[in-house]
């Protein structure tokens, strides 16, 4: 069980990064319709459900739509120096029943069907990888779009919308701490609580690294709306000077990780990163907590997706 909600976690966080283009440029001020409206709550939603269905229109064998993450999350250090009181929405959907054998083949229909709809292509699917990835933009309302048949054969879409400001009345986005703003102290506790662990997770991560630096990107916490439980993400990279040493980080890390009582779960050896590594790493303790850990073979940089959440539900909401 706490393998499965975690994978699910962590297939969140390296899913799209909310509310900018592939060039990095905020698309917020692009308008939701061509009429020119600008998004409000209730487009976000209605669009990017749109363009699931399309998505999956047609596709054989026929998906069951699994929903997961997903929800609404602050637009942090947006790009147009606008204000992060604003928001960003995103939908993601596990594809089931469809048997690993045919995964990639429902990427290239789902990824067909999108092109057929005429939106911008960020990036075409290898599928010569083991892991078959298609990233697009929506046009001409630039939602980030992306279908993947990842870690042993599961596929999943997802839609993420640009940024936009809440409904009114609505509270502001507290920083990275999700959104809505919490309801009550013990929520704003259990969102500090949830920051401060995968923070946790990535130090322990980084601790055991050697002969490289790392980049700088901020942790935040997502707010499912399935329930209101909430879920910290933060990915980040390790950059060696050159691949032998990040080899030699990597390994590090593992036998580091090992000694303190980790738990190293190995993907499907055809789902790893070609010719590097990867791992699941599992903390020693009582939460949901861990992170995906990558290298590609020739690469210098190492790549980590932690993730951390209590038991749900938390004491107070029982």
């Amino acid at each position: 069980m706490r393998i499965r909600r975690l994978a699910a976690g962590l297939a969140l966080a390296s899913f799209l990064v909310a509310g900018c283009g592939a060039d990095g440029k905020d698309t917020s001020s692009n308008p939701a319709e061509p009429g020119g409206t600008t998004m409000d709550m209730s487009q976000a939603e209605r669009r990017a459900e749109e363009l699931i269905q399309q998505a999956v229109r047609g596709v054989s064998p026929v998906p069951r739509l699994e929903s997961f993450g997903g929800g609404v999350k602050p637009c942090l250090d947006p790009s147009d120096g606008g204000s992060e009181d604003r928001v960003t929405l995103t939908r993601n959907y596990w594809l089931k029943d469809i048997p690993r054998e045919q995964s990639k083949d429902v990427v290239r229909q789902v990824f067909e069907n999108w092109r057929a709809g005429s939106h911008a292509i960020d990036a075409e699917p290898d599928y010569n990888r083991n892991v078959a990835v298609a990233n697009l933009r929506s046009k001409p309302d630039d939602f980030l779009m992306q279908v993947a048949a990842g870690l042993g054969g599961q596929v999943s879409v997802g839609v993420t919308s640009p940024c936009f400001w809440p409904d009114e009345g609505k509270s502001p986005v507290p920083n990275a701490l999700g959104y809505p703003a919490p309801g009550s102290k013990a929520e704003l506790r259990a969102r500090q609580q949830a920051l401060s662990g995968v923070q946790g997770v990535s130090s322990q991560i980084l601790d055991t690294f050697a002969g490289g630096r790392p980049s700088h990107e901020d942790a935040y916490v997502w707010v499912r709306e399935q329930d209101g439980s909430c879920v910290a993400q933060h990915q980040w990279t390790y950059t060696c000077g050159d691949a032998e040493t990040a080899a030699q980080a990597f390994q590090r890390m593992l036998r580091k990780l090992g000694e303190r009582g980790w738990q190293l779960v190995d993907p499907p050896d055809d789902a790893a990163a070609p010719g590097g590594g990867a791992v699941l790493a599992l903390t020693p303790d009582e939460y949901e907590a861990g992170a995906t850990v990558e290298r590609e073979r020739g690469r210098a940089d190492i790549t980590v997706s932690a993730a951390w959440e209590r038991a749900w539900p938390p004491p107070y909401k029982r």
